[in-house]
């Protein structure tokens, strides 16, 4: 694969890579090292990239191959810290409509955490980077089947939990 290409391509999906290591990880710098790893590791290993998948599919698989192996060394530190991420207010905005905000987002990222590790990939990838199913699929290397069950049955915790903590109601 020519160099610009390879650049092109790299550029195209550094955001989506960025983020999902960034929802995986709950930690902005570790994401940027793994970001960075995972695009070396691209680079270095395109040689053995085949055109049997999409480039997209194949970049994922090592994201979350990478992202794994830096769970495992890592002893689990960060999962006690508190969140980082930042809710961004308007100075008019009123401050009870931002704590109502940010009590959501919380609970909603500490309902995600608690999901099976199945569930919480396929939800990431699907809710956070907008993948195809069938993307996922491949990526996951899971039947279409296996990937929707995992994220319908992801998208009833939430719901679930969300109804319970009395922070969403749902009409049916």
């Amino acid at each position: 694969m020519e160099t610009g290409r390879l650049e092109q391509l790299i550029e195209e999906n550094y955001q989506n890579i960025f983020l999902l290591s960034l929802k995986m990880l709950k930690n902005r710098e570790d994401a940027e090292d793994a970001t960075q790893d995972i695009f070396l590791k691209v680079y270095e290993n395109i040689s053995s990239f085949r055109h049997e998948a999409k480039f997209t599919t194949w970049i994922y698989r090592i994201a979350l191959n990478h992202i794994y192996y830096m769970n495992t060394q890592r002893l689990k530190m960060y999962n006690n810290q508190p969140n980082k991420h930042e809710i961004r207010t308007e100075h008019n905005e009123d401050p009870a409509d931002v704590l109502v905000e940010k009590e959501l987002f919380n609970a909603l990222e500490k309902i995600i955490d608690g999901l099976s590790p199945k569930q919480k990939e396929v939800f990431i990838m699907r809710y956070y980077n907008q993948l195809p199913f069938k993307d996922i699929a491949k990526i996951l290397k899971k039947s279409l089947g296996t990937v929707k069950s995992n994220y319908f049955f992801a998208m009833q915790k939430i719901k679930n939990e969300l109804e319970q903590n009395q922070l969403l109601e749902f009409q049916e």
